[in-house]
């Protein structure tokens, strides 16, 4: 359960990529606008899922928060350090403690490298085991994720979808972080898989004590693993709640239109239940809609919709909406 200490806390994040022209003279003449102004907490302990379509900036928002990606503005405080302040070597040792899955389990395996290889990599980088200590720190590794110690020789190629994600675990927790941010870890693999990898990163938060931030597509996997779900929709988190209240009461007509979408064993229940169907597209994150940035497909729209960005505020205990109509 998670505690009311907070691990993480992201303020006003922005990220955005330039556009360059030109073949001799380079300039911007433009930016995407992947993330652009989310602000959230994570308390120890606890599961944040974050969910919104393909290209939302979810992903980015990830990366950035582990200072993959730098942020154009805004603060990432972990354990009291903001993380876009610091570099160097100062930055390195925060990094043992945040470590990332990815999304997919074949690229992100160096195909040249044993499976031993792979997991003892960041101890070498970190210098925290070394010799005879950093083979039985991944064989026990190895073990804690449900594969054959007996593995390490083997290379990436001879395992299966599964059992890749099951190494990119193992290679997370190599440091012992305290955060792991997960990347859609479950999106690429078999459905028959999917619920296998989730129940183990479950085991490992409760044995652990481990803290995540999950990206997720899929709604009903959110619902069962997160304690909290925010949902984003291009660059924004337009609503933030604990995951009860969400899937009881959304208040946003975007997440409405989400979990309208996810099917319900219940062919009665989802017989009389109504889809909503949002009209139109995504807008481009290079030119973002003015106002509030769901308008131009949102059915609820007003004037003010497209004049006013909805202030992002807390409309009951823990439920945070974007909304001028809430």
């Amino acid at each position: 359960m998670s505690s009311p200490e907070t691990l993480l806390q992201v303020d006003q994040l922005v990220k955005h990529f330039p556009i360059m022209r030109g073949i001799i003279f380079e300039k911007q003449v433009g930016a995407v606008h992947a993330v652009d102004g989310v602000s959230f907490d994570i308390k120890k302990g606890e599961t944040l899922g974050l969910v919104g379509e393909s290209g939302c900036g979810k992903s980015t928002t990830g990366r950035t928060i582990l200072q993959l990606y730098r942020p154009t503005s805004g603060k990432v405080i972990f354990e009291g350090v903001d993380l876009v302040q610091v570099n160097g070597e100062t930055l390195r040792k925060t990094r043992r403690k945040m470590q990332m899955i990815f999304q997919d389990p074949y690229a992100s395996l160096n195909p040249r490298m044993t499976v031993g290889e792979i997991i003892a990599e960041p101890m070498q980088i970190h210098k925290t085991h070394q010799g005879k200590e950093q083979q039985e720190r991944v064989e026990y590794l190895l073990k804690m994720v449900g594969l054959n110690p007996a593995f390490s020789n083997r290379y990436p190629h001879e395992f299966s979808g599964g059992q890749r994600q099951r190494i990119g675990v193992a290679r997370a927790l190599a440091l012992d972080p305290e955060l792991i941010v997960c990347d859609e870890p479950i999106s690429a693999l078999d459905v028959s898989i999917q619920a296998q990898v989730v129940n183990l990163l479950e085991d490992l938060q409760r044995d652990l004590n481990l803290t995540y931030l999950f990206i997720a597509h899929d709604l009903s996997m959110v619902r069962h693993i997160s304690n909290r779900v925010a949902v984003m929709y291009l660059g924004i988190i337009v609503e933030l709640a604990s995951r009860d209240e969400l899937y009881k009461n959304p208040l946003h007509p975007y997440t409405q239109a989400l979990l309208s979408a996810v099917p319900i064993p219940d062919p009665l229940a989802e017989e009389k239940r109504q889809r909503i169907i949002l009209p139109g597209d995504v807008p481009s994150p290079v030119n973002p809609p003015s106002g509030c940035r769901f308008r131009t497909r949102c059915p609820l729209a007003i004037q003010k919709c497209s004049e006013i960005q909805p202030e992002f505020r807390e409309v009951s205990a823990g439920h945070h909406v974007a909304c001028h109509l809430v």
